[in-house]
């Protein structure tokens, strides 16, 4: 007790568990504002989900009063149009009462549409809109809501307490919580050996199994305080604003395979504390473990979070490691928390248990050892031979003496060591995915033809064969409806036309799939152009692409026609912001599909920008450049030393400014040139004039839109070469990267510890990202922040969303330029004071 004591003491002495506290609150208290601002369009989600269902009834009802006109009902027609009747009547009221915010009586409704639908389809009849897995959930959720006496609520951006607590627990309690928990605490003993208090601690009469389980016990007492302050800052900031009481019992739906189960919101959140826990357990075990090889903080993040990395990206794309034996499996939150819960399940929490504790007996009975990542020597020669350059003025004599430490400095090689694993990762993982494309994409396509030769085209084979024959039957049976259909001459003619016309798509797929494996780039383009084509001109858009995706797809595969350039293969289509999708599962699954990739070197880095990749690289960068004066600080500060030379404090400021910056722009230059060589060495450099879509204006909803030229969808879009697109996003992430940097060393003069500099960063770029969208309005364009999504500015993603024309890649190269000048001033003017002054640093 008395180790556990005493580590919690450091924690508080460094103020960890202040900014466990902190960024705690800052995560939830944005997650719950971001849904507050969402109410306005729960009304319109409500909607979006019946749509279908009125869309049917309506087509059903249509379908049936023709029947009824023309040859009148038979006694199941006549069943078949009440329960129609009653449906419609059913969703009437269920509109109504979203619109009139009647939520309480939604349940109800919904359970009188379900039961007429099954009374309907109990008459020979069937509603396609609700099906299979989908209807079981729906019913299912609307006899619990009835038993429980439940209100209708906002699942996707919930405010009231429970549902707002399920939310942020999903958030919270997975891999960001995880990272969380390593980052503040998982160095605990490493961060002895950093300042060599380790072989004095050694030195004590404490036995080193007590010494390792004492640390081990405090870092895992804060993870339960993590969860602690999780769980009442969600329920407390909900309760303050709704005003509502706290009701765990809201329907969450499990499935596994085709079957389906309900949980309360209650239960679900104990699991994914639950599998927290275990996750957290396991996590910080493997880092106590990599801590007996590594001597600094640093090394222990990157091998763990690489170790961690790997064996989840193996775990989720081969089935044979997805096994209870595997503790990596748990980090696949969504996996766990998505199915119903299953016997395996205790396997698995026996397995954790025991990886776990193997782990820690070996962090405490294995030899320790010191291992870095390319280790240097220790050794090291003085600065430039001991040639001292004083005629240079003092801020670049301060840079020079900067770049020769930072040469120096083991995380030099250790980060760099650390990005190229990283970049190797990501081209593994970029390639593997470009061969599941390809194989996707043909066997949707062999799917395709087998479809239409097993079914369509052996049934009306089929039906040609049999005319004759099926003609005597009716003449023997005297039904002079058939007799009539018989005797058309027409019919027949349809019949074998319509097989011909099978005949033909058969023919077509066949040859695109040849002419791509041929690499016939013209041909096959033309048939995608044709698929494109044949889907608008149909004038039947799907119930989630919108006319604009239609039209860009289009340009795109004319673009491609026109220039002969080399397929990078999805689906045909091109999903776009203005599809509507209804459903979060379904948008991603619809945009996974037809996500275009490929492991050429252009289209290595579009996709590093398109993915988001580049911020784990960034932020790795930033713990060798942007520590700033933190990293003179600590049981060894060299600053000290340093204020004791004739430098000036300002010097020093624009010194690292000066250095760290170059250093950051040449490292984050060259890691994604050497990915763009390595693509270009494995598969080739790429077409730089592959055509990248460019959002010029909001489109407006125009039914009309896709068949006119001229039209509104024209002019709200173009393309711009795949290499303009590059350099213009890479010149933008550069001022990003730089103005991060100069924001931690600027921090770094008021924030002591190392760790404490990075969170500061990072959470001033969330908060600042998500304030400016949230708060600015009409001034976002002016705020730094709106720019570290660099991808979507240089598409016009988010000036067209924000309907902000003003926020282009050169708005933003300015604004980044101005505020990294201020900084700089600022830190400068302050520096300057503190020469002026007797006051410490």
């Amino acid at each position: 007790m008395s180790i556990i004591r005493f580590e919690i003491k450091k924690f508080l002495r460094q103020k960890k568990l202040f900014a466990l506290f902190v960024i705690t609150l800052l995560m939830t208290a944005g997650l719950y504002i971001q849904n507050v601002n969402e109410p306005s369009k729960f009304q319109e989600r409500a909607l979006e989900k019946i749509e279908p269902y009125i869309e049917e009834a309506d087509n059903l009802y249509q379908i049936l009063n023709n029947i009824n006109r023309t040859v009148g009902f038979d006694e199941k027609q006549e069943k078949q149009f009440e329960h129609v009747n009653l449906m419609a009547t059913a969703l009437f009221h269920w509109e109504s009462a979203i619109y009139n915010e009647k939520w309480e009586a939604i349940p109800s409704i919904e359970q009188d549409f379900l039961m007429h639908m099954h009374l309907f389809e109990s008459y020979e009849n069937s509603f396609v809109s609700l099906r299979d897995t989908e209807r079981e959930i729906t019913m299912q959720r609307n006899e619990w809501m009835l038993t429980r006496n439940l209100a209708y609520e906002d699942e996707d951006f919930p405010v009231t307490p429970a549902l707002f607590l399920k939310e942020s627990a999903t958030v919270l309690f997975g891999v960001v919580g995880i990272g969380l928990v390593i980052l503040l605490f998982g160095n605990i003993v490493v961060t002895e050996k950093e300042h060599q208090t380790w072989l004095t601690v050694r030195t004590q009469p404490i036995a080193k199994f007590r010494l390792i389980a004492g640390k081990y016990i405090s870092v895992c007492l804060m993870t339960i305080l993590f969860i602690v302050i999780g769980i009442s800052a969600s329920l407390i900031i909900s309760i303050i604003h709704s005003g509502l009481p706290v009701l765990f019992e809201y329907p969450t739906v499990v499935t596994l395979d085709n079957t389906v189960s309900i949980l309360s919101t209650g239960q679900y959140i104990t699991r994914t504390i639950l599998l927290f826990v275990l996750a957290s357990i396991f996590a910080l075990s493997l880092t106590f473990f990599m801590g007996v090889f590594v001597r600094n903080s640093f090394t222990l993040y990157m091998l763990t979070g690489f170790v961690l990395l790997i064996g989840s990206f193996a775990t989720f794309n081969y089935n044979i490691l997805n096994g209870a034996w595997n503790p990596l499996r748990l980090l696949l939150f969504s996996q766990f928390l998505e199915k119903i819960p299953e016997p395996s399940d205790w396997w698995t929490l026996l397995f954790v248990v025991g990886w776990s504790l193997l782990l820690l007996v070996g962090a405490i009975f294995m030899p320790e050892r010191v291992f870095t990542l390319l280790q240097t020597s220790e050794n090291k020669s003085p600065f430039a031979y001991g040639n001292i350059k004083m005629r240079l003025p003092s801020v670049l004599r301060v840079s020079l003496f900067e770049w020769r430490k930072m040469r120096r400095n083991p995380l030099f090689t250790s980060v760099a060591t650390v990005l190229v694993l990283l970049l190797t990762v990501d081209y593994i993982f970029i390639t593997h995915q470009t061969g599941l494309k390809e194989k996707e994409y043909l066997q949707d396509k062999q799917e395709v033809i087998d479809d239409l030769e097993l079914f369509t085209g052996s049934y009306l084979q089929y039906q040609v064969e049999s005319f004759e024959d099926d003609k005597k039957k009716a003449e023997e049976k005297g039904d002079e409806t058939l007799i009539g259909y018989y005797n058309d001459p027409k019919s027949l003619e349809f019949l074998e036309g319509r097989l011909e016309d099978i005949r033909n798509e058969v023919a077509t797929h066949v040859e695109a799939m040849a002419d791509y494996q041929q690499k016939e780039w013209v041909p096959f383009y033309k048939y995608q152009l044709a698929l494109n084509e044949k889907w608008r001109d149909r004038g039947i858009v799907s119930d989630y692409f919108s006319p604009f995706t239609y039209a860009v797809s289009i340009a795109e595969k004319k673009w491609l026609l026109e220039r002969n350039l080399r397929p990078v293969l999805s689906a045909e289509f091109t999903p776009t912001i203005f599809d509507n999708y209804g459903d979060k599962e379904f948008e991603k699954y619809i945009h996974d599909k037809h996500k275009k990739v490929e492991n050429s070197g252009l289209f290595s880095l579009y996709l590093n920008f398109t993915d988001k990749f580049y911020i784990i690289p960034g932020i790795v960068l930033l713990f060798l450049v942007g520590m700033g004066f933190a990293s003179e600080r600590g049981k060894r500060p060299t600053l000290q030393l340093l204020l004791t030379q004739p430098v000036r404090k300002r010097d020093l400021f624009l010194g690292k400014v000066f250095t760290n910056s170059i250093i950051g722009i040449v490292g984050c230059v060259a890691l994604f040139g050497l990915l763009a060589l390595i693509g270009t060495l494995v598969n080739r450099f790429g077409d730089w004039a592959y055509p990248v879509l460019h959002y010029d204006r909001k489109w407006r909803d125009d039914s009309l839109s896709i068949f006119k030229e001229d039209s509104s969808v024209i002019d709200g879009f173009h393309f711009i070469p795949l290499g303009n697109y590059l350099l213009e996003t890479m010149g933008l992430l550069l001022l990003v990267l730089w103005f991060s940097i100069v924001l931690s060393i600027f921090l770094s003069q008021f924030i002591r510890s190392k760790a404490g500099v990075i969170g500061a960063v990072v959470v001033i770029g969330v908060v600042g990202y998500v304030g400016s969208h949230k708060l600015l309005g009409n001034l976002l364009h002016l705020s730094p922040f709106t720019y570290f999504d660099v991808a979507r500015i240089t598409n016009g993603e988010i000036a067209v969303l924000a309907e902000n024309y003003q926020i282009t890649g050169m708005t933003g190269s300015l604004v980044l330029l101005v505020s990294i000048a201020f900084l700089i001033g600022i830190g400068w003017l302050i520096a300057s004071r503190r020469d002026r002054t007797t006051m410490g640093w």
